[in-house]
């Protein structure tokens, strides 16, 4: 609908999803025998162990080793590789990117991130995508689509507009590209672009700073932040 023009020209974006990563500075408790802590921590950082990182035992929660910046992206990058990514879809923007990074003084929402056409995103949100164009709004969460005006979700795509590559099942989309070799409906680029929007949020959160990013070269204009844009990894496990 973003495509089609449905809002007219998309001025910003807001993306509805929880803060960046944050730095661990959990305390060290005693290993249990039965856990290979150094093969968890595989390229990370080293740090003692702690049952937050890696539980004990069987349980029904996602591990939180993913909210700190040692071995995970924060929530910014846990949902945000989704909802970014529909947003850079609606953009048109699978190749490509934003290219400045503003963050906000303080607080771990509010950062925009700005694209060549001037459309601003927005982290933070009222929904998981919240689409503004000069003509209208769409509000896009799991299972749930709406718009101001109503109208402009109720009208069906037509025939002659533009339609996403149909697919209701990302496993068995990947299977059918194996079987066929067609290209499947997100791409290993289209996983690189999304995921590098993740990153630069939690860039900027971390040096407070607006950056400018170039989506080609992949590259920041500040030496600060193009040293965290790779980590180096524990010595046995570089790649040779």
């Amino acid at each position: 609908m973003v495509r089609n023009g449905r809002i007219g020209k998309v001025k910003t974006i807001r993306i509805g999803v929880g803060g960046p990563a944050k730095p661990c500075g959990l305390p060290t408790q005693a290993l249990p025998d039965w856990i290979d802590w150094d093969f968890w921590l595989g390229p990370a950082p080293e740090r003692g162990y702690n049952e937050i990182l890696c539980p004990k035992g069987i349980h029904n929660h996602f591990p939180a080793w993913r909210e700190y910046q040692e071995f995970g992206g924060g929530q910014v990058a846990d949902m945000g590789a989704h909802h970014f990514d529909i947003a850079q879809w609606a953009l048109d923007m699978d190749g490509s990117g934003p290219l400045e990074i503003i963050p906000p003084e303080k607080g771990h929402k509010g950062l925009k991130f700005v694209y060549a056409n001037g459309v601003e995103m927005v982290h933070g949100g009222e929904a998981d995508c919240v689409f503004v164009g000069e003509h209208g709004t769409i509000r896009a969460s799991r299972g749930k689509l709406e718009s101001d005006p109503p109208e402009i979700v109720k009208t069906p795509i037509g025939e002659k507009e533009w339609r996403c590559y149909p697919s209701t099942n990302h496993k068995r989309n990947w299977v059918e590209c194996v079987r066929s070799r067609k290209q499947t409906i997100c791409p290993a680029e289209v996983g690189h672009r999304s995921a590098t929007v993740c990153h630069l949020g939690n860039i900027g959160y971390r040096l407070r700073k607006q950056l400018r990013w170039d989506p080609a070269k992949e590259q920041f204009d500040d030496a600060e932040a193009n040293q965290l844009v790779s980590r180096e990894p524990r010595a046995k496990w570089k790649l040779v």
